[in-house]
């Protein structure tokens, strides 16, 4: 049976960032898999999030760096991240006082006992849970690696998606064990925690462990109602590259190549596969191919990107229950402000208010960039700051030349209209064209538009704007 690699994603996959474990670049890797023709490519680095921009990025960049065309088609980019899941994230802490670790019953093991998840965005706010969880692993569930728990899984397991990893997953340690029960319940819970946004990888990589549980998978799916996928462990991208990796590995640990005891993978089998190859080992069940398909279908990267790149993040501003929103707040306060500056009775004035008013209204309708909240948190702080006799600017660049900033209070000074100072310059259209009439295959695609920006075109606009096993 042919499998073509259009029916087929890599959910295990890892990069440079995945350090002294991953040989992959980012940008090799993406570029690769495009070529291949794979519909979308997770990246699901150990322990970090730090790839993930750049990762988007390059899933969706049109031209390489030296500007030429890139002819294979973009490719959904899926974020992921391989965490360590601990029983409870203070076991095994390092007390801060001396540098020796508090070993509890819970944890005997060590670092063994940090056990492999993989977690994937869904949409939006998956990404802001994941998040979340990478940041708490550092700060507060730290041992030998940024860890995680049960409890912290539970807190923000809405808008993720979760895989049960490799063999040192909880899952699988217990199947190795022969603690098939143990293994099966914790399926079922984290199927719970997830709200059925669970499966399991199946993968062989040539590992005899590997083997042996391969059919331990494939029944808790089928007891469980629980998709299984199969996987390969990525963590270079051509088969000739193993070796380079255990160079890397030695690297890792500061041991020579030859030495019996250091770290190895063993087998040549950690590449990025072709769905072809992946079928010589699990032809025999389709379903595991094609369910990687069906599981990529659920994530919805647009959303992500259409807040990270669509529009502004901002923090929220409470609105008086009078207005409806923070747009006609923000008109109310500007026409307030234009009988307190004294230019309620010029016509100039009056239009030029409206036509920065009905700017900032666009640039919310078209391209999702939120000035009027963006405005009045800029006015509340600068008002704090004239209470408690903090010095505050008259205002610089183009928001200088601003009727509506004027009003508003913000800057003061000279009349911007009897210098002929352009307000447009402060919203940047030039930017928000650029973006509605870029046309990169994928709608509200706002990525390549900052990539292709060059730094010094970006640095010339900034100086013009307003400143154990058996464990569960």
């Amino acid at each position: 049976m042919q499998f073509s690699n259009k029916d087929f994603v890599h959910f295990h996959v890892h990069s440079e960032y995945s350090q002294f474990d991953g040989l992959a670049k980012v940008d090799n890797l993406v570029l690769q898999a495009r070529k291949m023709g794979f519909p979308a490519l997770a990246l699901t680095d150990h322990g970090n999030i730090m790839g993930w921009i750049k990762f988007l990025q390059q899933c969706r960049v049109t031209k390489d760096k030296k500007g030429n065309a890139i002819p294979y088609p973009p490719i959904k980019p899926i974020l992921g991240c391989e965490v360590y899941l601990s029983r409870k994230m203070d076991i095994g802490q390092y007390e801060k006082k001396r540098d020796t670790a508090v070993i509890k019953e819970n944890q005997p093991d060590g670092r063994r006992g940090n056990r492999h998840l993989n977690l994937y965005a869904m949409n939006f706010n998956g990404y802001q849970n994941i998040c979340r969880m990478s940041q708490k692993s550092y700060t507060e569930g730290f041992y030998f690696d940024p860890r995680v728990d049960i409890d912290l899984l539970s807190k923000h397991s809405e808008g993720v998606m979760c895989g049960s990893a490799c063999l040192s997953s909880v899952i699988n340690v217990n199947l190795m064990h022969g603690k098939y029960d143990r293994a099966k319940h914790i399926c079922g819970l984290l199927n719970e925690i997830f709200d059925g946004n669970f499966f399991l990888e199946v993968m062989f990589h040539g590992i005899r462990e590997e083997r042996e549980i391969i059919p331990l998978i494939f029944k808790l799916s089928s007891e469980l109602s629980i998709p299984v996928v199969c996987t390969n462990d990525s963590h270079y991208i051509m088969n000739d590259q193993g070796e380079s990796q255990e160079v890397l590995l030695c690297m890792s640990q500061q041991r020579c190549v030859k030495d019996p005891d250091r770290l190895r993978f063993g087998h040549m089998e950690f590449y990025l596969k072709s769905a072809q190859e992946m079928a010589r080992m699990f032809g025999k069940a389709p379903h595991s191919l094609y369910n990687s398909l069906a599981l990529a279908e659920r994530i919805d990267t647009k959303d992500i990107e259409r807040h990270l790149f669509g529009g502004m993040r901002l923090p929220k501003f409470n609105i008086p229950p009078e207005h409806k929103n923070a747009y006609d707040y923000l008109c109310s306060l500007a026409w307030e402000g234009m009988e307190r500056v004294g230019w309620d009775k010029s016509k100039d004035h009056i239009e030029t208010l409206k036509m920065e008013l009905n700017d900032v209204k666009v640039a919310y309708d078209a391209n999702n960039y939120d000035f009027s909240t963006y405005f009045l948190i800029v006015r509340d702080y600068i008002q704090d700051a004239k209470k408690q006799g903090v010095l505050v600017g008259c205002g610089r660049g183009s928001g200088y030349a601003s009727v509506l900033l004027r009003c508003l209070d913000i800057t003061y000074g000279v009349d911007p209209l009897k210098y002929g100072l352009l307000w447009e310059r402060f919203l940047g259209f030039d930017d928000l064209k650029f973006i509605k009439e870029t046309d990169f295959g994928f709608e509200e695609d706002l990525v390549q538009a900052a990539v292709e920006k060059s730094d010094l075109e970006a640095d010339r606009e900034l100086e013009e704007d307003l400143g154990g096993v058996d464990r569960y």
